[in-house]
């Protein structure tokens, strides 16, 4: 097992201020972050900073929103990529549309 990440032993307060910046910058922009942390009197070292970030995007991917209605996994067959879209809309309306685009393409 590894070791406790840093900013989870900060208080909860500070975690907290560390999570909404993290948020704030949409998982982006490190540097940033630090400096945005650093103003507001919560030092931590960068590295520490990106392994968090990148646990919390990982654990707030798996949390859906109240405006999150329909997730989409798409999964690119010649690559292997996939892409997760989350959407206020409804199944059968994602569905309708990815139908249309198919029988348009048919169309060509």
């Amino acid at each position: 097992m590894g070791r406790m990440c840093k900013i989870d032993q900060l208080p909860v307060e500070q975690g907290l201020v560390v999570k909404n910046v993290v948020r704030k910058h949409r998982y982006n922009q490190v540097d940033a972050m630090r400096a945005e942390l650093d103003g507001l009197n919560i030092t931590v070292s960068r590295s520490a900073l990106h392994r968090f970030v990148l646990k919390l995007k990982h654990s707030d991917a798996l949390c859906a929103n109240p405006d999150e209605e329909t997730i989409v996994t798409i999964v690119e067959r010649s690559s292997g990529e996939v892409r997760v879209i989350k959407t206020s809309a409804k199944a059968e309306i994602v569905a309708a549309v990815i139908s249309s685009l198919t029988a348009s393409k048919q169309l060509q």
